[in-house]
């Protein structure tokens, strides 16, 4: 593998993360235009900073594959006004996270979901805003990387872009669901909130990638860098775990002892860590089906009829996809079942919902 220099893969996650982040906004706002709510919830203005952003983006992807970095690592200022205008995008970004945040808190609690059909578009387009951001994320860093010819980095990431896609690709057909003019069923908009219950949190990561970015070149990035109120510094101080750690996992409403709790069953990433928890599964319980590799609402499907992940898995590998007609006993599941190794279960990388 080609060796990476800091300069260039800070610059590669600063570039994808911007790109990333107003692509997830594009795509929102064309979520929003099919489901035509009577109020939108954004300005006119909304796309500006946006389009403004993408034709510097591809221009800096382009310098970056030609490896001339957007940021060296040692300045003491941002000096270039490349590197300045990007900041400045950065900062843009970050507004419009923190401005969109307190709607979609607020449409998730609102309490006959089915009465509010804007609240419920609005959850909607959230959805594919973030399954769009994270998506343009990992496809976008994957080829920077292979343009720098880091192919391990560049495997590593794209490992996670078919299940991007095809997440995508569910909050596109839930955008066609709530998108005609019929009525909404309270179950139905029961698993819509469900569904988008983790959306404030990838706002809340955002500000906080936003964060670090807009503080790559500081020396140490601080708890008061990262927002981070000082009381409840303390605890992940005390936890001896360091503030952009903190902000990840205090993102998905974790503190340091379910950081901990987490991470010796395997899983540091937060995003994962709390899409285990929303099917009501405890860190001990989850180990041994993302060792697996099985989705939590696959998981939850299998465990409700009684398998295990090791016989779920083996069952899954020969294509039974209904546990109801799964067979309880059988010689060639038994055979695969016990043949399964005791592995660890993986990890993913730390970082919010693009990174």
């Amino acid at each position: 593998m080609a060796r990476l220099n800091r300069d260039l893969h800070v610059s590669a996650e600063f570039i994808t993360f911007l790109k990333a982040g107003f692509y997830g906004q594009v795509l929102f706002e064309s979520a929003l235009a099919r489901l035509e709510p009577s109020v939108s919830p954004i300005p006119s203005s909304y796309l500006e900073t946006a389009h403004k952003a993408f034709d510097k983006i591809d221009r800096w992807s382009k310098e970056l594959a030609e490896e001339l970095p957007l940021f060296a690592l040692n300045w003491t200022s941002v000096e270039t006004f490349d590197a300045i205008s990007a900041m400045s995008f950065l900062r843009e970004f970050k507004r419009e996270c923190l401005w969109i945040l307190p709607q979609v808190d607020s449409a998730l609690s609102t309490t006959n979901l089915a009465q509010n059909r804007d609240a419920v578009k609005l959850l909607v387009a959230a959805l594919v805003r973030s399954a769009a951001t994270r998506t343009c994320y990992v496809e976008t860093l994957s080829q920077c990387f292979t343009d720098l010819k880091a192919q391990e980095y560049a495997e590593r990431v794209a490992l996670e872009i078919e299940g991007a896609r095809e997440y995508l690709g569910i909050t596109n057909s839930i955008v066609d669901i709530f998108s005609g003019g019929g009525v909404y069923s309270n179950e139905l908009c029961d698993k819509l909130r469900k569904e988008a219950s983790l959306v404030p949190s990838d706002l809340r990561s955002y500000v906080h990638d936003a964060n670090i970015l807009l503080h790559l070149l500081a020396k140490e990035f601080t708890f008061e860098l990262a927002e981070i109120p000082r009381e409840e510094a303390q605890e992940w101080i005390a936890a001896q775990l360091p503030a952009a750690v903190a902000g990840f996992w205090r993102a998905y409403g974790f503190g340091p002892r379910d950081y901990f709790e987490w991470a010796r069953n395997g899983v540091t990433g937060a995003p994962l860590a709390a899409n285990w928890r929303r099917a009501r599964f405890f860190p001990d319980e989850a180990a041994p089906w993302i060792r697996e590799g099985i989705a939590p609402v696959v998981a939850t499907l299998w465990k409700s009829h009684g398998f295990d992940a090791p016989r779920a898995a083996a069952l899954l590998r020969r294509g039974e996809t209904d546990p109801t007609n799964a067979p309880r006993y059988d010689k060639e599941v038994d055979d695969d079942y016990q043949s399964v190794d005791e592995e660890p279960p993986p990890s993913d990388d730390e970082g919010g919902s693009s990174g």
